[in-house]
């Protein structure tokens, strides 16, 4: 093992080599470096994000101090871009951190494409106006690449530019994720298995067919694997019911009799490993149906030159299941299977049975790609076999996030979706209609609420705000409570150091995931209120 591998082996362990090369080879911008903001960067440091670049104008103050743990009593005075960058990059020599000491606007004002050198754009501590414009130009740069023509993104390719929108004031956290289109092979479910028990094929049949049931070795006959238990007593079940399956619970129970009854003894733990497999087996194997909407979604469909990997292996997906010859009408097999009682040699031949099935389905595909890829005039075995292997195996599983723009949010909201998400008397989604009408707030005051002299004054100018915004929606303006309102008056505007390293710890959670394209990232808006230690996601 490699320094590297050593250095990086726990996280390897969730997101593989794949996934570690795609972070070292994302830049990462932060627009202000605010507590939250540094805490996010934190996160993404220590695992080896590629590069950083720190945009603020601001010099270190007091109040920075308090609630920033990157900054110390040193940086007084001096460019908080500059001493979080210097700071931060101590965490990590494999990182390289770059500042600039200016403001997000003035850049964008000399370089309207400054932002899409970026993975992710991170905006902390920034009005409402200012984060409609970076959410535009980001979106822009991310649909520009979704007619770059790999997967995975490559330095050669166009970068999509992801924007995550982060606030902290006083007890409550938020964060906006915006992405036009983010696919997801690698989901990591808990289970890839697919055992076919249901529709086996020749070659499983024959294999089930090879043990002796009525042996006399008891310990040959304990160590049966229950996947050819199962295949057997399936079997009889069809015979003795027209070819089909048990479809309810009454049957389910009937199979798992079955099984039971062929115990020698209490002893025989394969056989309970079958009866307790028996409610999944029984479970028709088919296309799930939001795999079947994938296949069906118009980029699988019409494609084109400029189509992502993603959609031409959806496309050679679709193919293969509806060729019937070749597929059964069945997505490829996984060809993962789980452990379970049995000899070694016969645990390793039903293994290698299954992986076999599963590399033929890769070749068929493969050879359907490689026809697609001529069709657009692209270069045959421009897509991997390690990526089309990949796609095979979690296609049960694949994902596709279309996310709304910040545009969409402000100029199209789902009033329908807030009101009975403000209906929840536990929800603390009123803190989202806070949060809107405090951006109102500074647009005609040019501070946030409680930030002025009195806080307490600001309570009925932030409420009327809160009201008119509930009326724009058509929703009941008692529906957020004036003590809310009191509350985001009398928190000032405040960073609290733990709420912004809890934030700091979920953004940069979801910033992996959408980096790596693995696990599933959220959609869209997190908030989070301190003071119950209460969470919810919403697709505003």
């Amino acid at each position: 093992m490699d320094a590297k591998t050593q250095k990086y082996d726990r996280q390897l362990r969730l997101w593989g080599s794949s996934g570690q090369e795609a972070l070292e080879s994302a830049h990462i911008l932060l627009i202000n470096a605010t507590a939250v903001g540094c805490e996010i960067l934190k996160n993404l440091v220590l695992p080896g994000i590629g590069h950083f670049t720190v945009v603020d104008q601001g010099t270190v103050v007091q109040s920075d101090i308090g609630s920033n743990f990157f900054l110390d009593s040193e940086s007084l005075g001096k460019s908080r871009a500059e001493r979080a960058c210097e700071l931060l990059g101590e965490l990590n020599e494999d990182v390289q951190g770059h500042w600039v000491a200016k403001d997000i606007i003035s850049i964008l004002a000399e370089n309207p494409r400054y932002l899409a050198q970026f993975s992710m754009v991170i905006a902390t501590d920034v009005t409402r106006q200012t984060a409609e414009k970076l959410g535009a130009l980001c979106w822009v740069n991310g649909q520009d690449a979704t007619i770059d023509n790999e997967h995975n993104s490559s330095p050669a390719g166009k970068k999509e530019t992801m924007f995550v929108w982060v606030k902290t004031v006083g007890l409550v956290g938020t964060a906006r994720f915006a992405v036009p289109e983010h696919t997801i092979v690698e989901t990591h479910p808990d289970n890839v298995a697919d055992l076919r028990i249901d529709t086996p094929f020749p070659e499983l049949v024959t294999y089930a067919k090879s043990f002796d049931f009525n042996t006399q070795d008891s310990l040959e006959f304990g160590h049966i694997p229950y996947v050819a238990i199962l295949l057997k007593y399936m079997e009889e079940w069809k015979q003795e019911h027209g070819g089909e399956i048990p479809s309810t619970y009454a049957e389910k129970n009937q199979l798992k009799a079955n099984i039971r009854a062929g115990m020698r003894s209490a002893d025989d733990e394969n056989f309970d490993e079958a009866i307790d497999s028996v409610l999944r087996s029984c479970q028709p194997t088919v296309v799930p149906n939001d795999i079947k909407d994938l296949l069906k979604d118009p980029k699988c469909e019409n494609l084109t030159a400029e189509s992502t990997n993603f959609w031409i292996l959806a496309r050679a997906v679709r193919d293969f299941v509806n060729d019937q010859e070749k597929s059964a009408g069945l997505l490829p097999l996984s060809g993962t299977i789980p452990d379970m009682k049995a000899q070694t040699n016969s645990y390793v031949t039903l293994q290698s049975i299954y992986k076999a099935k599963a590399k033929r389905d890769v070749q068929e595909i493969s050879k359907i790609v490689d026809t697609l890829l001529e069709s657009l005039g692209l270069a045959s075995g421009s897509i991997s076999h390690q990526e089309i292997e990949s796609f095979c195996k979690y296609s049960a599983f694949l994902r596709v996030i279309r996310y709304r723009s910040i545009e969409q949010e402000y100029h199209q909201p789902k009033t329908t979706q807030i009101a009975s998400w403000l209906s929840d008397p536990d929800s603390v989604f009123p803190y989202y209609v806070l949060l809107r009408a405090s951006d109102t707030f500074y647009d005609d005051h040019g501070r946030y609420p409680g930030e002025g002299e009195n806080w307490e004054e600001d309570v009925d100018p932030l409420h009327t705000n809160v009201t008119t915004l509930l009326q724009s929606w058509g929703i009941d303006t008692d529906a957020v409570s004036k003590d809310v309102t009191h509350e985001i008056c009398r928190f000032g505007n405040g960073a609290i150091h733990n709420i912004a390293s809890f934030m700091g710890g979920v953004v940069s959670q979801e910033t992996i995931k959408l980096i790596t394209r693995q696990y599933i990232p959220l959609n869209n808006t997190f908030i989070f209120d301190g003071a119950r230690s209460v969470s919810a996601v919403f697709a505003v």
